[in-house]
């Protein structure tokens, strides 16, 4: 039989995944309960249909050996493996032609999967972030799914998302089909806010407005609680740069954009935070990361995204449900937030029938049923508009459909460059240097600016 292998990895979110998913009580997991409940009932139907149409497929002439097809991918928890797992069942109860298999990749995901394409082994399907997208497009490993996903009207391209979908496109062409998508927000300790004679914190907040509340609560509370933690992660800087009206790097990814004082503006904001004591590192605390340390009960106020939902909904959060709330990141002179998407890619160098086979699997776990079935689990945000407006899940998923109404002033976290690797890892190391008080500020900036142009001066773009 022919193999094909659908693949994934660990994200760029800076988070440690394996605190992302916690067993769940019954007494905290209404959300996620109702998610499995509508997730299972989406299966059923599906498969109620596939029955139907199995039964009147027997008629027809059907190869004698299906297509053997291998999904692979990389997984937080073994909740996220179980449904992938589920994924896989309903497509090939839907397709008998195909036979999917599921087999994660482990250890280091991207240089894996390079070494496995470069020589003729790679998967057929793969999760494909956008950070990592120009380089194996421009390597010719990825097929351009475009002319694909466009001759099915069912499918619907102009569902998803634009700011997401963009992100995906490269020298022209789509490489990868948005799966779904994160975003960063601010989650609130109702209680704690409320010792210190805080309200919850209003949609239309500002920079301003959150170090108010951050100096207040540093004055109300008592030993042992903080007002918020934060990583010296590049990630959350960010956020802040665009919140200031800038970006990282130009459109051309050849460089940084000609004005880079929001760089500058965002560093001092968000290390000011840390530098005055309003801010503890989030390695300082037990769980090491902001949504841990957030449900520990000690912490005010956290930038963490929705991936943080599921730990506190779980029996190990001190946060019970109704104690906190999340709201939308205060803005600057714009709105802005970090978006972190994955979508799903196809091996460029298949047979025909092979990549037919690859398409439709993709068509499935990314058109409007199969993702829907997907983001009732809960794991992640819908990239489409039609489920993201959908009665259903937002009543199932309520704060995730919240934070996800961000998506118009959300920030892909890609560039058009092949080069992202290294000038990501130049940058990191300037910002950790900066936290370990081995550089300035000032300093820091000017580090930041000169290593990005440098490092992708000579990068190959796209257009």
């Amino acid at each position: 039989m022919t193999k094909f292998i659908f693949s994934s990895n660990v994200n760029k979110m800076g988070v440690k995944v394996g605190n992302l998913h916690s067993k769940r009580n019954s007494g905290r997991r209404r959300r996620g309960i109702a998610g499995w409940i509508y997730a299972v009932v989406a299966i059923v139907i599906v498969a109620a249909a596939v029955g139907a149409y199995a039964v009147m497929s027997r008629s027809s002439a059907t190869p004698a050996k299906p297509v053997d097809i291998v999904f692979s991918g990389w997984v937080s928890s073994g909740e996220e493996y179980q449904f992938d797992v589920q994924m896989v069942d309903v497509f090939n109860q839907m397709n008998p032609d195909i036979h999917v298999s599921f087999e994660p990749i482990t250890g280091n995901y991207y240089s894996t999967l390079a070494t496995r394409l470069s020589t003729g082994t790679g998967p057929a399907v793969f999760y494909m972030e956008n950070t990592e997208l120009p380089k194996f497009a421009s390597a010719g490993y990825l097929l351009n799914l475009e002319p694909y996903l466009k001759s099915d009207p069912s499918y619907n391209l102009s569902d998803f998302i634009p700011s997401i979908i963009d992100t995906f496109y490269y020298k022209g062409g789509l490489y990868a089909a948005p799966k779904d998508y994160s975003v960063l927000a601010v989650f609130y300790n109702k209680e704690l806010l409320s010792e210190a004679g805080l309200a919850p914190p209003p949609q239309n907040w500002n920079w301003s407005t959150y170090q108010h509340y951050l100096e207040v609560l540093k004055q109300k509370l008592p030993q042992g609680y903080y007002p918020t933690v934060i990583d010296p992660a590049w990630a959350r800087i960010l956020a802040f740069i665009h919140e200031a009206g800038g970006n990282w790097i130009n459109s051309q990814g050849t460089g940084t954009p000609s004005n880079t004082t929001p760089i500058l503006q965002a560093l001092e904001f968000y290390y000011g935070l840390y530098k005055s004591g309003l801010a503890q590192l989030s390695s300082s605390l037990p769980a090491g990361w902001a949504g841990g340390d957030f449900a520990t009960g000690k912490v005010a106020m956290v930038i963490s995204g929705n991936w943080a939902i599921p730990v506190l909904e779980s029996n190990s959060s001190n946060v019970s449900a109704g104690e906190w709330g999340v709201q939308w990141m205060p803005s600057d002179v714009q709105r802005g937030t970090m978006l972190f998407t994955v979508g799903l890619a196809v091996n460029a160098h298949l047979t025909p029938a092979q990549t037919a086979a690859a398409v439709k699997f993709v068509e499935f776990f990314t058109g409007p049923e199969g993702q829907f079935m997907w983001v009732m689990k809960g794991l992640a945000l819908p990239t489409r508009l039609s489920i993201l407006h959908n009665q259903t899940y937002i009543n199932a998923n309520p704060v995730a459909a919240y934070m996800a109404e961000q998506f118009p002033f959300a920030y892909g976290w890609a560039y058009n460059t092949t080069n992202w690797d290294a000038v990501h890892t130049e940058v990191h190391d300037v910002v950790e240097n900066l936290f370990a008080g081995t550089v300035t500020v000032q300093q820091a900036y000017q580090e930041i600016v000169s290593d990005t142009n440098q490092v992708l001066s000579n990068a190959t773009a796209g257009g």
